[in-house]
């Protein structure tokens, strides 16, 4: 019996034009009344998703920033903020790459230099809360994740060859995106916040549905039998996973919920 779905957003219950699956909404209550509690993990931040839910984030419980931050009904389950030292040496290594912008991640907002970056977070396509500042280095505030985006035509899998051995072993490095990599605390993944909340409400792996498309969704695939990859994910993502889901672009994942709870 299933008693806990997970889903990541972009390219997984978001279509290729950053829209929601609005059959989601309809099923939340009918999973709450069998007992199952829906779980939304994603990179972004949690503002982002909170908009994403509207007047249902109270029947979703957030993994935000790829699991530094996890949050049931306004109530913080798992904060895992970067040390200065920390977020400085990200900062050294991205700024080693050209065309690449990083951005920092604290628990309700994301900093940036770039008003072009700012202006494309905060637009309806995914509605994040950001702010400009002159120095990066000078934030004072906590940051649970460092993420950067390439727009100088490298891909992903190359920055990521390209800055893996220039960090240090303390800190990981995940794909999120076509153009998109995050780096955040060792040990601190999807996979982990999934497991917390497992063992917080008692919840084995097999009664686990899990929903993802990028190499930061690998680590979670690991917590639930009943990992699915998404149609149009990489081959590399989907040999991590035990099923397939269909496109994004066509509700793969409410059709997976449907088939698998009967609702």
């Amino acid at each position: 019996m299933i008693k806990l779905i997970v889903s990541d957003m972009d390219g997984t219950l978001l279509n290729d034009e950053k829209k929601i699956d609005l059959e989601i909404y309809e099923l939340l209550p009918k999973l709450q009344e069998k007992g199952i509690r829906f779980v939304v993990a994603s990179g972004r931040q949690y503002p982002s998703l909170k908009k994403h839910f509207h007047e249902h984030i109270k029947d979703v419980v957030v993994i935000a920033e790829n699991g530094a931050f996890v949050v049931d009904n306004e109530k913080e389950l798992v904060v895992e903020p970067m040390s200065q030292k920390e977020v400085a040496h990200c900062l050294d290594t991205i700024f080693t790459l050209k065309g690449v912008e990083p951005l920092l991640c604290a628990k309700y907002c994301s900093y940036t230099k770039s008003p072009e970056l700012l202006e494309f977070l905060s637009s309806p396509l995914f509605h994040y809360e950001m702010r400009l500042t002159d120095d990066l280095y000078q934030v004072k505030e906590d940051i649970i994740k460092v993420s950067m985006v390439s727009h100088g035509g490298e891909s992903a899998e190359t920055c990521y060859k390209n800055l893996r051995p220039l960090l240090d072993d303390e800190l990981n490095l995940v794909i999120s995106g076509d153009t998109c990599l995050d780096t955040g605390l060792n040990g601190v993944t999807k996979g982990t916040a999934v497991s917390a909340l497992q063992e917080m409400w008692g919840i084995k792996p097999e009664e686990t549905m899990v929903f993802g498309d990028q190499y930061n969704d690998v680590e979670m695939f690991k917590q639930a039998y009943y990992s699915y990859a998404m149609k149009d994910a990489s081959d590399g993502v989907k040999k991590f996973a035990r099923f397939q889901a269909g496109s994004n672009n066509k509700g793969g994942v409410v059709k997976a919920i449907r088939e698998m709870t009967g609702l």
